[in-house]
């Protein structure tokens, strides 16, 4: 453990590298580099941009929304990888690989004798269609150009053979680009729509040649790729004149920096908790639209292995769980609520499609599916979860009520469809609900909770409790807009049934439970965090002993930072930070690559765990609390840290920094947007209450504090 004047001379220096901080973000957090690439290739690292995405050297690139296969065979279609390229030069002394999170670029590395070369490999953050391999080869002694020999470079494509999932016909070249023109072979409903999909891209030789009188010289090879030719061609026409300007890469890599700028975590003094936040926000950034993605960007949402993955039977098929909404999405929304709408609007846009489904299966409104692709309609190949797991509405509807509590964004629910998506849900649960004459109470029969362990069981407190989330949120948007919600509504949330035990004052899983039955994964302990349901501690504390003790260690990676969120909470750190280490288990080198579970089996790249594992950092360690009325802010520092700061939370149109050290908290209001709400900053321990101003930091002792916005629900 450091000394406090170790804390305040570790302080004193970062305070004089903040000072010229100007979005210059620290190599060695943001850079992960290795002499070798992993043994497993599924390990490699992916560059993506919501809308084209691959895994380096793979023969694969996805595009967002574009499925093949029916039903349950839905999956990502593969488009061959025009920019997967091998860089070989001859006598090469040392190589290296690096993935850049800050820049968003892969980069290879070769130095010799005569030459060092550098491959970059990126998913254009600007320019959101193109995904761009340069090759720059340097002589090494640029004084000797005209007695030197030429120096070639050979090269690979990795484009692979024909598509599985795609028909392809080539098309007239268009500037020097080859062009591709494909189809979907199978839709994903019977007589449904065969999305298309247009390439164009740089043809790729067998090598380049430095010339003898040249000291430097760089090749770039674009692949374009949309739904819409003429959009496939502008694109490539801009990509390759800014290639020729030099100033593709530049504007790519500004375009991530001002990602980086509008939000992010830091902590300093432990590096390996440093990576891993930058890995995961990193790897979840790839798979959502840019922050300068136009109005008509139709995004699918985001799948537990993102978009550089998801191939028939495996990772998922891409397919868009309540992954998303529960794990993925609340970092999301607090650092860039533009893109956690996004995520939203991933749903709204299938509104119809989740309406169809509660009318085939018997319920009123909208009932989701519990696997979602492009169609919106289910295409899980699982019987168990297709019949059963219902949650999904609820954590959905969930995701909604974050959204408006952190935005209060009327516009989305007046012309966005958000009221129709809000009360529809609520709409599905008071049909799926039943009123049972003995308990008095209305339950909610045949389902299957989080716990993927069980299936049939009546009264998941889980699915019952988001139920109810539903119903009330709903109830009180109705009122917000001056309408007037079912009588029945209020009944039900008043009136449902919540599993628990008296006697050993605990909440089990499902009518029926016992404390010996093994569970999958994070269940009840998300009553605590992040349903915020109303328990005492002593009751939170239970739930949290009784589950980690039957949790099957093999589960799937976000369950420990949930424990670790609840432990805190608690104020027990020795246990938090004891479960939130089993994170690191399932990060993968060198690219931190998260797996599913600890011993590197199921989904790759898991970004559920990562939305996990960010959850625990922002909200368990941060202390961030979404209430109904109030911003909540409670850090502790993680382990081996002396330095923890969110930057650029976002909460009712308001930028804050909150800057947590050994001694004491930096609260600063540093931007205002359009519609944003004046904010009051009340510390607890003193009960003084400060108006935020721009640019004035708060400062006072470590401890709880709470943010007030002017209105509230």
């Amino acid at each position: 453990m450091m000394s406090k004047m170790g804390c305040h001379v570790v302080l004193l220096v970062l305070l004089l590298i903040k000072v010229n901080l100007a979005m210059v973000l620290d190599d060695e957090a943001t850079v992960f580099t290795s002499y070798s690439l992993p043994k497993d290739r599924k390990f490699m690292a992916t560059v993506g941009n919501g809308y084209v995405a691959t895994t380096v050297y793979s023969d694969t690139i996805f595009m967002n929304g574009l499925f093949n296969g029916e039903g349950g065979a839905s999956h990502r279609a593969r488009i061959p990888a025009t920019v997967s390229v091998t860089v070989n030069l001859d006598g090469s002394t040392i190589q290296s690989y690096a993935l850049d999170v800050a820049r968003g670029v892969f980069s290879h590395t070769i130095q010799s004798e005569v030459a060092n070369v550098q491959q970059r490999t990126y998913a254009h953050q600007f320019y959101s269609r193109l995904l761009v391999t340069e090759i720059t080869v340097n002589r090494t002694d640029a004084m000797a150009t005209r007695e030197a020999e030429p120096i070639r470079v050979d090269l690979k494509s990795n484009m692979g053979g024909p598509s599985d999932d795609v028909e392809f016909h080539d098309g007239p070249d268009f500037q020097g680009g080859k062009y591709m023109l494909g189809k979907i072979k199978t839709p994903e409903l019977k007589g449904g729509d065969k999305p298309i999909v247009h390439v164009v891209w740089t043809p790729v030789p067998d090598n380049i040649t430095l010339p003898a009188d040249q000291s430097s010289q760089t090749w770039t090879f674009i692949t374009s790729i949309s739904s819409n030719q003429k959009e496939a061609e502008q694109f490539y026409h801009v990509g390759t004149n800014l290639a020729g300007k030099g100033t593709l890469y530049t504007n790519h890599t500004q375009s991530w920096l001002k990602v980086w700028e509008e939000g992010r975590i830091e902590t300093t003094g432990n590096l390996q908790l440093q990576q891993a936040i930058y890995g995961s926000l990193y790897y979840i950034l790839s798979s959502l639209p840019p922050l300068n993605a136009p109005k008509d960007f139709e995004f699918f949402g985001v799948s537990p292995g993102g978009l550089a993955n998801g191939k028939y039977q495996a990772d998922y098929q891409g397919h868009i769980f309540w992954d998303q909404a529960t794990w993925m999405y609340p970092p999301i929304l607090l650092l860039h609520p533009e893109l956690g709408l996004s995520m939203l609007e991933s749903r709204t846009r299938v509104l119809d499609a989740a309406k169809d489904n509660a009318r085939k299966r018997g319920y009123n409104g909208a009932m989701f599916p519990w696997e979602s692709a492009y169609t919106g309609h289910e295409v899980c190949p699982a019987p168990g979860p297709l019949k059963y797991e219902h949650h999904v509405t609820g954590d959905i509807a969930f995701a909604a009520q974050q959204y408006i509590l952190s935005t209060m964004d009327v516009n989305f629910l007046l012309y966005k469809k958000g009221y129709d998506f809000i009360t529809s849900m609520a709409q599905f649960w008071a049909s799926r609900t039943q009123y049972d004459d003995k308990k008095k109470k209305y339950v909610i029969r045949a389902v299957m909770p989080p716990d993927e362990y069980h299936e049939n069981v009546d009264n998941s407190v889980y699915t019952n409790i988001v139920a109810m989330y539903s119903l009330s949120f709903a109830s009180k948007i109705a009122k917000l807009l001056g309408k007037s919600p079912p009588s029945n509504w209020t009944d039900i949330v008043d009136n449902m049934y919540i599993p628990f035990d008296k006697t050993k004052q605990y909440h089990p899983e499902y009518e029926g439970y016992n404390t010996n039955i093994q569970v999958k994964q994070a269940d009840v302990i998300l009553l605590g965090y992040p349903l915020l349901y109303n328990m005492s501690e002593q009751v939170y504390r239970n739930d949290l002993t009784i589950y980690e003790r039957v949790t099957d260690v093999k589960g799937p990676a976000m369950t420990w930072g949930i424990f670790a969120t609840g432990w805190l909470q608690l104020g027990n750190i020795t246990k938090a930070n004891s479960l939130f280490a089993r994170n690191y288990k399932n990060i993968q080198e060198p690219f931190k690559v998260w797996t599913e579970t600890s011993f590197g089996a199921g989904a790759v790249n898991f970004m559920t765990g990562m939305g996990g594992f960010l959850q625990a950092v922002l909200n368990g360690y941060g202390g961030i609390r979404l209430q109904e009325t109030q911003l909540d802010y409670h850090p502790t520092l993680p382990a081996d840290t002396t330095n923890f700061n969110i930057i650029g939370l976002d909460y009712r149109r308001n930028k804050l920094n909150f800057e947590a050290d050994c001694n004491q908290i930096r609260v600063t209001l540093t931007r205002q947007d359009k519609g944003h709400q004046q904010l009051t900053l009340k510390v607890k321990a003193t009960g003084q209450e400060h108006v935020l101003q721009p640019g004035v930091p708060v400062v006072f002792s470590r401890g709880a504090a709470s943010i007030f916005p002017k209105t509230t629900l």
